[in-house]
Parts: C-alpha cells; structure tokens; sequence
C-alpha cells in the first residue's frame, strides 16, 4: 500500500470512528453522506473495523425480525473500558465507563492528602482492580484514563499547579506515573472541567453550545464549556470564581487573599459559621451535635433545615445569594445557554438551588434569552468519574487514537 492510500484510509477510519461515536448508530449509507467518502471506501473500512472489532453491525431498529438487509453499525462497548477518576478534597471516586459514557462501575475511597501523592495513587490503583474484578463478566482492558484534580491543572504536561490542599503533588506527574503503570493514555484536568465536559456531552440540550458548569463544595469552582470544548484559558487556570472577591467582604480566605467568594459561601464557610452558631449557644440542634460529635457536618445542616431553623435557614439563603449574584455577573459576560449546578452543597435541597437560580437570574436579567435555564446536574455525584472518562475518551476518538487501542 503507498503511503498516500495509507494516509487516506487512516483518514476514512478516524472519520468513520468519530461519525459513528457522535451519531451512537448510523447506517454505512449515512456515513457516506456524512463523510464525502464514497460507498466503496465506507464499505471497505467499515468491513475493516467489523473485523478488528471496533464495530458491531445489528439490523436497523425495530426490523430485527423482518427480511430487511439494513443495517446500522455502533461502537463496540465491550471492547474495554474506560477509568474515570475524581479526586475531592477528602475522597476519591473511581469509576469505569464504556465507550459511550456509560457508568459501569463506580466506589469512593477516603483520601488524607498529608499521605501524599504516591500513597493516594496505590489506593487509586486498588480501587481500580475492584472495579476490574467487579466487571469481570466483560471485557475489562483498561484504554485510557482520565483524571480531575480539585487543583490548577498543567493538561499538557498531566500534573497539578501550585494545589491549595495537596502536598507533594505540584507538578508531580500523575498522568505520565498512571501511563507507565497502565500502559494507556492518561489526561488529567480540573476536576469542575472534567464534570463540565461529561455534562455538556451527555445532555442532548447541551451538547455542541456554551454553558457554565458550577461545583459547589467545601470549595466553589466554575467550569467554561465553549461550542462544546473545555476552556482552559491561557494559563489553564479559568473557571477559579471561587477566588473572586465578594465587594465589601473582609473574610480571610486560605488562599491569602482577602473577600474570595468561596470562603465567604462555599462549604467549608457554611460549617464553620454553623459551628459558630453552635459555640455561641445561638442553635439548640447545632449545639447538641457540636457537642457530641466536636464538629458540623452538611448533613446536620439539611435537618437543621428540615426542622425549619430559621438562622441556618437565613445562613444558608445569604449564601445562595452570594454565589448566585457573582455567577449572574459571570453570565452577563459569558453569556451561556445554562448554567449547571453540582457539588455537596445541591443537598441542602430545592430552596437553597432556587435562591441561586433567582439570584442568577436577577443578575443577569435582560440580558439572558427565554431558552436560557439554571439546573442541577441529572448525572448526580458520578457526574466527576464520567466527566473524566469523557474527557479521555472524547480526546482518544478525535485524535484518531482510539483505533490502535486495546
């Protein structure tokens, strides 16, 4: 074969790969349209792929049982999997997809961060093997990887920036340690970017435009999806709203600076005032659990809220206000189709969601079109895992990779 008929074919199978992944199934007289190739080089490669099992070939839906020849091709999903990994400020989540996104497997480990970064990876590479074993009915070759880490990312080089809470992991090579140790392609990213790229790509609505993806956690953090790719920025640190400051604010925050959104609302901030509350004798409930326990956590605030406590409630609608005001200012700029809400702190339930939504709303109003909308992740807390098996995934299919795997 000349190397112009290689080149060519290389470049109708990485076509043909994409087509079929972005379409989930298509039939060989769509790809052709789709494509520009001709019915003879849609054949051949398709035939190739069938072969190499890349793709499997079933009757077009609903002529299963007729005497049809249609037929669609898909994406093979047993082929491997897929190892998406989030790390949080005090856990971990590890999880297996298949090629389409689809969660198969998924555990969440407790992480000390003091233990540094090669102790926190062996925990990672055990949950991994439990994954492998769990699915041990499937095919379970690992592919590719993909990591979000709750730091500034460096996503060439696949390490965590100058990490907040993280000792011993700035510029420590986490994707290049995991692609030795699993001989596949690693990509490691912000966590809130990994979770905003599994969104935009999974939600139908989404899919293709500019949204605003928003994690609130013990910290705040922002992820940009433009035209459906991850914004990362010149320095790859875009999307850190929780370090805009809040005017008139004089909270110290972890970071040095002084007013950032995230000490003022985020979670760590909501405890602390709770614990606040609790030592100053100011909530009966808080104070008996600080008591007992030493210390506040999210869920003693939601049945604090459940039982209709007014200074916890007002605490907690001060801080949606706070973080929907400063996201509707971002909206007025960035002009999104959505903003997508996620993290821990969604479980306060729908009244602290909707004083965000009305406060973005507020913000940014009349400059927001009607289609415009504010939601809660549907992907829940594996939103992160699938986010960051999309994220590799995604990278795989587009550069043409994914054919010379497993």
């Amino acid at each position: 074969m000349s190397k112009n008929t290689e080149t060519s074919s290389n470049l109708a199978i990485h076509t043909i790969i994409k087509l079929v992944w972005n379409e989930k199934t298509i039939t060989r007289a769509e790809l052709s349209r789709l494509s520009g190739f001709s019915r003879s080089t849609i054949t051949a490669n398709v035939d190739t792929l069938l072969e190499d099992g890349v793709l499997v070939e079933q009757p077009l839906e609903g002529q299963e049982k007729s005497n049809s020849k249609r037929k669609c091709v898909s994406i093979n999903q047993n082929r491997g999997i897929f190892v998406g990994i989030e790390l949080d400020a005090d856990c971990c989540a590890v999880g297996a997809c298949d090629i389409m996104g689809t969660l198969l497997h998924e555990q969440c480990i407790a992480l000390d961060y003091i233990d540094g970064p090669e102790a926190i990876l062996k925990q990672i590479s055990y949950a991994i093997k439990s994954s492998q074993k769990a699915l041990s009915g499937r095919n379970t070759t690992i592919l590719g990887i993909g990591v979000g880490l709750p730091s500034p990312v460096d996503f060439e080089g696949g390490y965590a920036v100058h990490p907040a809470f993280m000792p011993g992991w700035h510029r420590y090579p986490v994707g290049p340690k995991l692609s030795k140790l699993y001989g596949c392609p690693v990509f490691v990213d912000n966590e809130v970017n990994t979770m905003a790229f599994g969104e935009a790509f999974l939600s139908e609505q989404y899919r293709g435009n500019d949204i605003l993806f928003i994690k609130l956690g013990v910290g705040i953090g922002a992820g940009l999806i433009m035209q459906g790719s991850i914004y990362r920025g010149n320095s790859g640190m875009s999307g850190n709203i929780g370090h805009m400051r809040v005017d008139g604010s004089t909270v110290q925050c972890k970071c040095g600076k002084i007013g950032c959104l995230e000490a003022l609302a985020g979670g760590g901030a909501l405890l602390k005032q709770a614990e606040q509350l609790a030592q100053n004798k100011q909530n009966t409930f808080l104070q008996k659990v600080f008591e007992q326990r030493g210390y506040i956590e999210l869920s003693d605030l939601k049945e604090a809220i459940k039982r209709h406590d007014s200074k916890v409630i007002q605490m907690v609608e001060e801080s949606a206000h706070t973080i929907g005001s400063m996201v509707g200012s971002l909206v007025v700029f960035y002009d999104p189709k959505a903003v997508v809400l996620a993290g821990s702190l969604c479980e306060l339930g729908l009244q602290y969601v909707d004083s965000i939504r009305r406060s973005i709303i507020n913000e940014a109003t009349p400059w927001i079109k009607s289609d415009f909308d504010v939601n809660v992740t549907k992907f829940g807390d594996s939103i992160g895992v699938i986010g960051s098996a999309m994220l590799c995934i995604s990278n795989l299919i587009h550069n043409g990779a994914f054919v010379n795997e497993g």
